[in-house]
């Protein structure tokens, strides 16, 4: 009977988890695309989400491979409500970026990641 429910009870957790990971945001999509080797530098970052988000509550940053900033305007809205994008307004040398991104789905959490690309 104990193994009957750590059974019931691994078997819950297995379907949860992934249910929980579904309810809220995450990037969909960006550009440059996570890992890209770029011939030049991006002129502007865009992020697109699975749910809708408002640039208000939402930020991307965009570091060097050391980890200092490179300033970039506050995200801002675009044709569609689930993508934010942002300026890169200085070309970048080649070398390895990170993107920093936060943002809030419809529940109101705060979800965040980070992806690198490359310029040749």
């Amino acid at each position: 009977m104990r193994k009957l429910i750590v059974a019931i009870g691994i078997g819950a957790l297995l379907v949860a988890g992934p249910v929980a990971a579904a309810i809220h945001n995450s990037l969909a999509k960006s550009v440059p695309a996570a890992d890209a080797e770029l011939a030049e530098s991006p002129k502007t970052i865009r992020l697109w989400f699975t749910e809708k988000v408002d640039p208000k509550f939402s930020s991307i940053t965009l570091m060097r491979a050391d980890s200092s900033k490179i300033d970039t305007p506050k995200p801002a809205a675009t044709d569609d409500p689930k993508s934010i994008t942002t300026e890169v307004a200085t070309a970048l040398p080649p070398g390895k970026y990170l993107i920093r991104w936060r943002t809030a789905g419809d529940d109101g959490h705060a979800v965040r990641g980070t992806f690198s690309f490359k310029v040749k």
